[in-house]
């Protein structure tokens, strides 16, 4: 069974020629992570990659002195927020740069031994939020495979459930498993109210405050609109030792388009220790 690529041509480039200029234009002259830092995931934005794609691809880029062998890619459902969360069960995912395979380890342990229900099948089907990370993955990582877990409830209590179960997963897995999570942030203010209300939200991130970003999500001072897929990663964090949130970059889309009066926020950060 195999997830076509059906956003390709719309949110980026349906070529790989395409794709891999864009990739390269975007990370030449990047640092990487230094050696004395080990990655255990990112937070990146999942926007059209006129918007985003160049910050989501440097924070790929620097992480890719890392080796990993499996990606689990949290994040939201777009189409409905009737279940908790639901772990795709395509065995393929296509990209323009060839296909990704489904991790059949984090498969296991993330739904255990659980069917996906058909509908919520369809909703893995449509998402954009995890498509857009496959071409990069793909890129920086042609050999990984990966684990699509899309939230739909996203919430405290969900996130740390997610987050027990990835971590025990690393924990008896003899094989380096990233967590990346997918979201972009404030929609649609202005640029300055935008920036003050994602900046607020990196800060609070790169300190792992996770009941304090939590609060000031709930009462809109902050935005994300995979919010659950920072929390997952935050909670993954807080049961690793020595674990630290790194920002990597922050923009907006007023910043490419010149059009200041209703942007979306794009975070790029790291998990690493």
């Amino acid at each position: 069974m195999i997830r076509k690529a059906i956003h390709a041509g719309k949110f980026y480039p349906r070529f790989a020629d395409e794709l891999i200029r864009q990739f390269e234009g975007w990370t030449r002259g990047n640092r990487k992570a230094p050696n004395t830092e080990h990655s255990l995931g990112l937070i990146v934005p999942h926007a059209g990659y006129m918007y985003s794609g160049a910050a989501a691809a440097r924070a790929w880029h620097h992480i890719s002195v890392d080796e990993f062998d499996a990606f689990i890619i949290v994040h939201p459902s777009h189409h409905s927020i009737s279940f908790d969360y639901s772990v795709s069960a395509f065995q393929e995912y296509e990209t323009p740069l060839g296909n990704l395979h489904l991790d059949t380890e984090c498969y296991a342990a993330l739904t255990e031994g659980e069917e996906p229900k058909e509908l919520w099948l369809r909703y893995h089907e449509a998402e954009h939020s995890m498509e857009i990370q496959l071409p990069m993955i793909k890129h920086f990582y042609p050999d990984a495979k990966i684990c699509p877990v899309m939230l739909g409830r996203q919430n405290l209590n969900n996130s740390k459930r997610l987050a027990d179960k990835i971590v025990e997963l690393q924990r008896q897995s003899i094989r380096r498993i990233g967590v990346i999570a997918s979201t972009d942030l404030s929609h649609y203010y202005d640029a300055s109210t935008a920036e003050g209300k994602d900046l607020l939200l990196a800060k609070l991130v790169q300190e792992q405050a996770i009941d304090d970003l939590w609060d000031l999500v709930t009462d809109g001072d902050c935005e994300a609109c995979g919010i659950g897929a920072i929390l997952t990663l935050l909670y993954v964090a807080a049961q690793t030792p020595g674990a630290r949130m790194q920002t990597l970059e922050y923009t907006h889309s007023g910043m490419v388009s010149g059009h200041n009066d209703q942007v979306v926020g794009y975070l790029a950060a790291k998990l690493w220790r």
